[in-house]
């Protein structure tokens, strides 16, 4: 049944193009699987596109020539990953388990997944036999070949590969606790709890889904990774200030902000999908929000509805492409190259609104969860050369493997030399 459930998030996810974590919750929530079984249906979903490239490499011998449907094709690809990732399964069974499978379509597609991978087992795995390192990375890895050459020539080859094999292990499952309701020390009593590594109010939970937890439906801590944690202390709001966070869903940097505040002054907080706004108002209410006005609109637009110099302090954690989170959203490695020359005209333009929007001596912070140079350093120098009166005060970036998080990139200046 777990396999079942994956293939079925698997094809929605190949069809479609849907969000990987969106679909598989979906599913998860409609089923009538154990928790062992909803672990390992998350383990294949994840798994399998996580190791996509690579699993290719190791099916394309037995398929060369051959039409594949996408069915077949996914039940070939998520048992190739069990087979070669999962070692505590028995091959016999995850074989029998993947013919059930392609049988319930027809019994042809059950024979020719029986016999590529029995096939598949007599030879073993394939050796990359590339010479060229990027190349044999880019497979080993599963990073498409164009991402691992913009990586390479940014941070050298040593860098990249450690940025790679991150990517594709387990998730830490990070919170914040929120100081409106608790303070870290209460909620360390709690032993499924540790302390986080790197933000002052992170924890770690040990003991499944932290959403499952009543800390969560109560309010007292909100899913958010540690790296993401730092942007809020960095921006540094004051009691009683205005504050405009330009791009808040899902709102998690907004209740920080919020946090820090105490619930005083005022939050003005957009976004450009009134969906997410919903989602953002839901979790703020969870977690005893008042100062925040919520607002559906295009933040590249904002500065027609306010006077120049309104905010004291802005927060833009600008659309990205999330280069940073491809261990918990690994279908990113699969987005088209061109998203990024559609994104950086957009950054540009948020942060035109920003500077317009800033009081002058007020403070902002740019952030985002992509390590690609060209949205973070060489976005803020653009920014710099066309307005000069900004200087940086602070410039933070987390590379995602040394502090087992995010990758996150965060710049806070000042308006006014």
């Amino acid at each position: 049944m777990a396999r079942a459930v994956a293939l079925e998030v698997l094809l929605k996810y190949w069809n479609e193009q849907s969000y990987l974590n969106i679909t598989l919750n979906e599913y998860l929530q409609n089923s009538d699987l154990s928790r062992n079984d909803k672990d390992l249906a998350t383990r294949i979903v994840y798994g399998t596109i996580q190791n996509k490239i690579y699993l290719e490499y190791q099916l394309e011998p037995y398929i060369k020539g051959k039409k594949v449907k996408n069915r077949e094709r996914l039940i070939l690809l998520m048992s190739l990953y069990q087979l070669i990732f999962l070692d505590k399964i028995p091959s016999y069974a995850i074989i029998d388990e993947a013919v059930k499978l392609a049988k319930n379509k027809n019994l042809y597609a059950g024979k020719f997944v029986n016999a590529i991978l029995r096939n598949y087992l007599r030879n073993g795995k394939r050796n990359i036999d590339e010479v060229d390192e990027l190349k044999r990375l880019s497979i080993e890895t599963s990073h498409p070949l164009w991402m691992v050459k913009m990586l390479s020539k940014q941070y050298g080859l040593e860098v990249t590969k450690k940025i790679c094999f991150h990517d594709n292990m387990p998730p830490v499952r990070a919170a914040r606790v929120n100081t409106l309701k608790i303070n870290r020390e209460e909620l360390l009593k709690d032993s499924t709890f540790k302390k986080g590594n790197l933000a002052l109010d992170a924890v770690l939970y040990e003991a499944g889904n932290i959403a499952d937890t009543e800390y969560f439906k109560n309010g007292s801590v909100t899913i958010q990774d540690e790296s993401s944690q730092l942007v809020a202390p960095l921006l540094n709001p004051q009691k009683n200030e205005l504050i405009l966070d330009m791009c808040c869903a899902p709102g998690s940097k907004t209740a920080h902000l919020a946090a820090l505040m105490e619930n005083s002054g005022k939050i003005i907080a957009y976004d450009l999908f009134e969906h997410k706004i919903k989602l953002v108002n839901d979790n703020l209410v969870r977690l005893g929000i008042t100062n925040v006005e919520l607002h559906v609109k295009d933040a590249t637009t904002l500065k027609d509805d306010y006077p120049k110099e309104t905010f004291d302090r802005i927060l833009l954690d600008a659309p990205c492409s999330g280069l940073g989170v491809m261990k918990r959203k690994p279908e990113i490695k699969y987005h088209d190259s061109t998203v990024m020359d559609t994104l950086i005209p957009l950054q540009t333009k948020l942060l035109d609104n920003a500077y317009y929007l800033l009081k002058n001596n007020g403070k902002m912070v740019y952030s985002t969860c992509t390590i690609n140079k060209k949205e973070n350093e060489l976005m803020i120098k653009q920014f710099l050369d066309k307005y000069p009166d900004m200087r940086i005060i602070e410039e933070k970036k987390i590379l995602p493997y040394v502090y087992d998080s995010d990758g996150f990139y965060m710049c806070k200046l000042e308006k006014g030399k």
